[in-house]
């Protein structure tokens, strides 16, 4: 790897939406296929610090991906839904260390990894994608999603 490398990661599949959005928990389906994607990741996800939403499914998805890599896991306001568009979040990836995992949510991460990627890509739930982070160029090296 040449550059900082930074993972963006939607969260894994929840709930179906309600009224308290914020509240949503992982089903137990999306915790199990996002577990199974970390340990097929295994030495590729290179995980210092996790930064998450605040909101409940963003947390949980972000505890598990902790739990895989030994991160420590802080919140980050500016990963909630709906509070930074792609280019604010591939410029908090740039600011990031090293080794950063920013957890959160569509249509944010799937327009910051467009931008990256210079094309448009499926960001399903549980989705990891991984950023070299060069000066001020971000591109994407890979993108995996859990299996269906």
């Amino acid at each position: 790897m040449t550059g900082n490398r930074v993972y963006l990661v939607r969260h894994a599949k929840a709930e179906a939406r309600r009224e308290d959005d914020g509240d949503r928990r992982l089903t137990p389906h999306g915790r199990a296929r996002f577990e199974r994607l970390l340990q097929a990741l295994g030495d590729r996800l290179e995980v210092a610090r996790v930064l998450t939403s605040p909101l409940l499914r963003a947390r949980e998805t972000a505890e598990l991906l902790a739990r895989a890599t030994r991160a420590p896991v802080e919140e980050e306001p500016r990963l909630g839904s709906g509070e930074s568009g792609g280019r604010e979040l591939l410029a908090l990836a740039r600011q990031a260390p090293p080794g950063t995992a920013l957890v959160g949510h569509n249509p944010e991460l799937a327009e910051a990894i467009a931008l990256a990627a210079g094309r448009d890509l499926e960001v399903p739930p549980g989705a990891v994608a991984a950023l070299d982070v060069r000066a001020r160029d971000v591109t994407l090296a890979w993108l995996e999603a859990p299996s269906r």
